[in-house]
């Protein structure tokens, strides 16, 4: 049984990326077409990660950005939305300094749109990027997502997704996702959307922990904060929730909320959590990839559970439906606990 709810819930753990046939890849691009999903999209700055899985093996991935020089796929690029499952046709970027494979896309065919199963208004985002880093040689970031050892860093100012350049990659190898860094850092002048910063490696601390998200493993856990909704998807195989975090600087954690131990008991506790949400329909806004509510708390008790650096988010191990304390009021506030 623990297996089965390990399968069910592999997404929210997203385990490093095994080694693709970057070959097949390549040929799939040229010929007949590649299928994918994509992981995120972000119109107004032309920002579009596309996820590509060995058919045979969920575990063997590959997440690259796609990019496109004529007008047509420009437009369908800046409409697809996240798990939209599409085929592109097109080549990679030759000249491309990054670890990270940039495809230029010739063609694309929306296979399957994703459509959530609750309506809302498109996200606003509050960071202006890269008004708010004009000036600035540091500044302190949520680790988004860490891979090829190091050398792809994606991080998060305030609710900004921003690529960072890394050349030396022992700076970095050793981060999780979820950990608070403060960084040091320029804007590179190309490309001019989405804004690139690069790692001033030359400076005496380039990176500081500020908070390592793997310590809190096997911790004592009891966070409190606004409920937030995951809905089922082609990664996620049921709704899964979590409780929100707010941290300083603009930036916040989402603890997911699992029990491994029994599906059973993992049913209840999300029966619990679906049944409060239902409580309060539309009073929710809309969290970029998820949806938090404006009407219900949580007080979640259990174990903190890091196990992974590229884990989609911290998680607190739940015994039952008990260690859950649900709080509703009319407009449920969304500060961390005291």
């Amino acid at each position: 049984m623990k297996t089965l709810i390990f399968f069910l819930l592999s997404s929210l753990i997203s385990f490093s990326a095994a080694a693709v046939d970057l070959h097949e890849i390549e040929t799939a691009l040229t010929t007949d077409g590649l299928t994918g999903w994509v992981h995120g999209s972000i119109s107004d700055r032309k920002m579009v990660v596309f996820t590509y899985r060995n058919p045979s093996n969920y575990f063997d991935y590959i997440q690259m950005s796609l990019i496109a020089d004529n007008s047509t796929v420009r437009t369908q690029l800046a409409q697809v939305q996240r798990h939209d499952q599409i085929k592109i046709t097109g080549a990679f970027v030759s000249d491309n300094p990054s670890p990270q494979k940039h495809i230029l896309v010739s063609k694309l065919e929306m296979i399957q749109a994703f459509r959530p199963p609750i309506s809302s208004d498109p996200y606003p985002h509050q960071a202006q990027i890269p008004d708010e880093l004009l000036g600035k040689t540091s500044a302190t970031f949520l680790v988004h997502a860490i891979a090829e050892g190091g050398h792809i860093l994606v991080v998060e100012y305030k609710d900004a997704v921003c690529p960072i350049f890394v050349e030396n990659a022992e700076l970095t190898k050793d981060l999780f996702r979820s950990d608070i860094v403060e960084l040091k850092f320029t804007i590179q002048r190309r490309p001019k959307q989405p804004t690139h910063l690069q790692l001033i490696e030359n400076d005496p601390q380039p990176v500081k922990v500020i908070d390592a998200i793997r310590n809190i493993h096997g911790l004592p856990a009891v966070v409190e904060g606004a409920l937030v909704f995951f809905p089922k998807s082609p990664e996620i195989k049921f709704n899964v929730f979590a409780v929100q975090e707010l941290l300083p600087e603009g930036l916040s954690r989402q603890y997911t909320l699992v029990n491994f131990e029994s599906m059973e008991n993992f049913e209840k506790i999300r029966q619990k959590l679906q049944a409060a949400w239902d409580r309060h329909p539309g009073e929710y806004v809309n969290g970029r990839n998820k949806w938090i509510s404006k009407s219900i708390r949580v007080r979640a008790t259990g174990t903190f559970n890091e196990i992974d650096p590229s884990q989609a988010n911290p998680q607190i191990l739940l015994d039952s439906e008990n260690s859950i304390e649900i709080i509703e009021t009319s407009s449920a506030k969304t500060s961390p606990l005291k």
